[in-house]
């Protein structure tokens, strides 16, 4: 079902602001850089505690990719996911899943390029600077996902304040427009190769979470 943040009421955009929010999170927080031992060790085992069967939420999904990861020596397990995360996103050798837009879009390896100046552009726009400015590319998956939390928080906090409603709305929209033009361009592509690619199985349970995540956006941003 198509959904047009356009004709949602301030209520119904909180909600959709606070689901983005937790989601957008977690999608950040896995790709910006590798899990520590205590984080991997830590993700499964709550994932093994909770019961999703039957459940087809992205959040239900994950958690019984996760759980199947649950093995005896989940210390060496945790190691060779840090270790994929290396393989996979860094080198030294190409990498196999690059973690940039501008990889995807433009295939160039250099960083800096048009489209990481045009999401720079759209980061300006809402006032929002990353702390490495021009020390990294603004336009790696981490960075556009936590900008886009950032505008779920911005965006609940007016939906509660007296006559926030125009603030509201404009957000949510903005992150439809952001999702639309940047993130779907390449990160569809980006968890594609991360699920065929990765050996731990870490990595590949939260690059289907992704996908997942932006096929339900894709409803809201069309």
């Amino acid at each position: 079902m198509i959904m047009d943040v356009a004709k949602m009421t301030t209520e119904e955009i909180a909600s959709l602001a606070s689901r983005r929010l937790d989601r957008f999170g977690l999608i950040a927080d896995v790709f910006s850089k590798e899990s520590p031992e205590n984080v991997v060790k830590d993700v499964v085992r709550q994932a093994s505690r909770v019961c999703w069967e039957g459940h087809g939420s992205p959040e239900g999904k994950l958690a019984l990719g996760l759980r199947s990861l649950s093995c005896g020596d989940m210390a060496a397990f945790a190691t060779q996911t840090r270790t994929e995360y290396a393989r996979l996103f860094l080198g030294p050798r190409a990498p196999v899943a690059p973690l940039h837009e501008s990889a995807y879009v433009s295939g160039a390896c250099r960083m800096f390029t048009e489209e990481t100046m045009a999401v720079r552009s759209f980061y300006e726009r809402f006032g929002w600077v990353m702390k490495a400015r021009n020390r990294e590319p603004e336009d790696s998956i981490g960075t556009e996902f936590e900008f886009l939390r950032n505008l779920s928080v911005r965006c609940m906090e007016f939906s509660f304040r007296p006559g926030g409603e125009v603030e509201t709305r404009e957000l949510a929209e903005a992150q439809s427009e952001f999702l639309r033009i940047h993130v779907m361009r390449w990160a569809h592509e980006f968890a594609r190769r991360v699920v065929e690619n990765d050996r731990s199985g870490y990595y590949a349970a939260w690059a289907r979470f992704l996908a997942e995540v932006l096929r339900e956006e894709e409803s809201v941003c069309a």
